[in-house]
């Protein structure tokens, strides 16, 4: 057989077998993800609707004509909620017994909880659009080039067997009746689909309940159809409220920006212009730092799945013209694979190419970390990572706190010992700045003096910035408002903070930082320029009484 026959017959076969196992590849694909604070099952359809499987319970049904296209669909199988992501959780001896920040805690209203995440679920619904398009697109592709490979690779395989001359003559008829081959299999896939289009089920009936609603035409059937209205109501009625509240704080603050104080801008070498006066676009970078002789970082902590706070995270990003964003950890309330959507959000909200650095909390967990890895971040485990060009280094906290049982630990060592080893890993590491969740567990490196400087959040509450052994710390209060015994997601309950910190890109030491806060009455209030002082010789330590969260 020539060459050129034998390439034409590789293309036809290649050809004929892909677009025959797509639509295989296509309606067997499951991709394993999450719905509101539920583990969930997603399956493509060809229905033209969104089929929320919630099992004895019944199903919702919403028209998808208008999301998706195609006349494909949706299914999602709804399955338990988790509570941790560790089995062997209960198994851990407890952690520090004077670890008292636990916002929810056992006094959460479970129900109260679930009703927050639907809330959190409608009002930024991309960051799980995109969740679910990239699940089941990697599980698509995968089926259908392991389904090619297959069935390539057994043809090959087949050939071999003929032989050389019997599968040049198979070859040879084959290549003369190409166009009835590619006519048979255009023939059997518009079958397919017509068979798919004669069998699609029965229309909607809009339930009423829904009129009005981003769910407008949708159905409920089964038991669902019995509580749905009340369910319903108090999931859009949250949402609501949250949307209200968080767009006139954003209105405040972008009002507040353009009278924000840009006094105590200093460097060794002179004055620098404010965060956010440069003519850069926004979406941050590190070049434009370089060209004003500062980076700039915003820096957060505690979110705690504030899907609200997420959005003024973001727009300070944007406004600030900020390098790069650094996050204290416990952005998630206890870390199960469900609050990855948590993350999700907040990296929906800051600008698209901004460089984004975290280190687990205790209230997340290593799920939320290798979920955090796969989007992009850049996170600290015992190491040390690059971020507008400032070298940080840090390490997860070693407890994992989880609803109702309160916090225990995710390795062999106890949080003093662990605090000891960061210690002796930061006195061999070369960094500039330690990003740690716990200052108590940074503290033993400041006071040795192989950390100059310390970031860090957990307490919720601000301290500093000011110097701490022969050390500099600063201590984020929580910005997703995250007040103790109380759900964290919606309007605020307490004070939430953030802050935007600059580093002189020449000794890569922090210069000063701008607070903002926002309170539950919607208010934002920009603080003063303050600046860090500087590390002390170990000779010239003050005294240090570590103070407790």
């Amino acid at each position: 057989m020539s060459p050129r026959r034998r390439t034409i017959t590789l293309i036809i076969t290649l050809a004929v077998v892909g677009l025959l196992t797509l639509p295989w590849a296509l309606f067997t694909s499951r991709a394993d993800l999450t719905f509101g604070p539920h583990e969930a099952q997603y399956q493509i359809t060809a229905d033209s609707r969104l089929t929320v499987d919630f099992g004895p319970l019944g199903k919702l049904l919403v028209p998808a004509e208008d999301f998706i296209p195609l006349g494909l669909g949706l299914q999602v199988s709804i399955g338990e909620i988790p509570v941790s992501g560790d089995a062997s959780d209960e198994q851990r001896p407890a952690a520090d017994p004077g670890d008292v920040e636990d916002p929810g805690g056992g006094a959460v209203d479970t129900l109260g909880g679930d009703i927050a995440s639907y809330a959190t679920l409608f009002s930024a619904p991309q960051a799980q659009i995109d969740q679910v398009i990239q699940g089941l697109s990697q599980e698509i592709l995968t089926r259908w080039a392991l389904a090619i490979c297959v069935i390539t690779g057994g043809l090959v395989g087949f050939a071999v067997f003929l032989g050389p001359q019997r599968m040049s003559a198979v070859s040879r008829a084959f290549v003369g009746k190409e166009l009835l081959g590619i006519g048979l299999v255009v023939v059997f896939v518009l079958t397919g689909l017509g068979t798919v289009v004669l069998n699609r089920p029965k229309p909607i009936s809009a339930d009423p309940a829904f009129d009005g609603t981003p769910l407008a035409g949708s159905q409920v059937t089964g038991r669902l159809g019995g509580i749905i209205d009340t369910a319903f109501t108090a999931v859009q009625d949250f949402a609501d409220d949250n949307d209200a509240f968080y767009d006139q704080v954003l209105h405040t603050l972008r009002a507040e920006w353009n009278d924000r104080p840009i006094s105590g801008n200093w460097t060794d070498q002179g004055l620098v212009p404010p965060a956010g006066a440069g003519d850069s676009g926004g979406d941050g970078g590190a070049a434009s730092g370089e060209d004003r002789g500062v980076t700039t970082f915003v820096f957060a902590s505690d979110i705690h799945c504030n899907v609200g706070m997420a959005r003024v995270v973001g727009e300070v990003a944007a406004m600030s013209r900020a390098d790069a964003y650094i996050d204290g950890g416990d952005i998630s309330m206890t870390g199960t694979s469900a609050e990855n959507y948590c993350l999700d959000v907040l990296d929906d909200e800051l600008p698209d190419t901004l460089p984004r650095m975290i280190v687990k909390g205790n209230h997340d967990s290593m799920e939320t970390t290798r979920h955090a890895k796969s989007a992009g971040w850049k996170v600290l485990e015992d190491s040390t990572a690059e971020l507008g060009g400032v070298t940080f280094f840090g390490a997860a906290d070693p407890r994992r706190t989880v609803f109702g049982s309160g916090p225990q630990l995710e390795t062999e060592l106890t949080a003093d010992q662990y605090a000891q080893r960061l210690r002796d890993e930061a006195c061999a590491a070369d960094f500039d700045i330690m990003l740690i969740h716990d200052p108590a567990v940074g503290a033993p490196a400041l006071r040795s003096g192989c950390a100059d400087y310390a970031l860090s959040g957990h307490w919720h509450r601000r301290v500093g910035p000011e110097t701490f052994g022969s050390g500099v710390r600063y201590v984020s209060s929580t910005t997703g408002g995250a007040l103790p015994n109380a759900l964290t997601p919606g309007p605020l309950r307490m004070d939430a903070e953030l802050s935007i910190i600059r580093v002189d890109n020449r000794t890569k030491r922090p210069i000063d930082m701008q607070l903002i806060t926002v309170n539950p009455e919607r208010e934002v209030r920009i603080d003063p320029w303050v600046r860090f002082p500087r590390p002390l010789p170990l000779a010239a330590q003050p005294p240090t009484e570590e103070t407790s969260g």
